[in-house]
């Protein structure tokens, strides 16, 4: 496959926010263009086009023309964005729950009942998960304008939750998790909603009460 320009530029985009979500770039780390583009063995253009996309997301804030730094979130930041995904999110899983097949979903149970039966599962395990399942069930809504955001408001809030939350072993949201692939497996939307805007509400409280 012919490495192009724009190959380049997503796969720098995919490293760095990969190292930015699992903290081996943390809140307010500083990043030269000409530095990271060697360290990454690509040229500069495409380097500096994944650093503005990663600009517009929000996950780095220009400091010059050729130096950014990794956002840092405040609490009042992340509890904002769980206020609006509180809003969209359970609408997301209503829309989901008919269009979603049983095969995705018990798919989904496995991946999540083998992490529960795993006590070696890392956090990280657990944030992967939580990333497809909130990713599949905002894809499958069938609103591209509720994908984007939902996605957006979720890497504020993980910055946040990856930079000031204590980590345990085991995603404390799990058995939550597994509600909501019941209740869309039951076929039964309102449920499965409400099973979404309980675990945000739960998320959300827990960042409040350990901050």
């Amino acid at each position: 496959m012919i490495k192009t320009a724009e190959n380049l530029s997503e796969a720098a985009y995919e490293t760095l926010l990969q190292q930015i979500m699992d903290r081996t770039l943390s809140g307010g780390t500083v990043i030269q263009e000409r530095k990271m583009a060697a360290e990454l063995n690509i040229s500069r253009t495409p380097m500096r086009k994944a650093l503005a996309r990663l600009e517009g997301e929000g996950l780095l804030i220009r400091l010059t023309d050729r130096l950014v730094s990794v956002r840092l979130v405040t609490l009042t930041e992340c509890v904002d964005a769980f206020g609006v995904r509180k809003l969209i999110e359970p609408e997301a899983t209503r829309l989901a729950t008919p269009r979603i097949s049983q095969q995705v979903l018990n798919e989904l149970k496995s991946e999540l009942t083998e992490l529960m039966d795993a006590p070696e599962a890392s956090y990280t395990m657990h944030w992967a998960f939580d990333d497809n399942l909130h990713g599949t069930i905002a894809k499958y809504s069938g609103n591209s304008a509720m994908f984007s955001t939902i996605t957006t408001l979720r890497q504020t809030t993980r910055l946040f939750e990856q930079m000031e939350v204590p980590q345990p072993k085991q995603s404390p949201g799990t058995k939550e998790h597994l509600r909501i692939i019941e209740e869309m497996q039951a076929g039964d939307p309102e449920k499965a909603a409400e099973a979404m805007r309980v675990h945000l509400i739960t998320s959300c409280a827990g960042i409040l009460d350990q901050n």
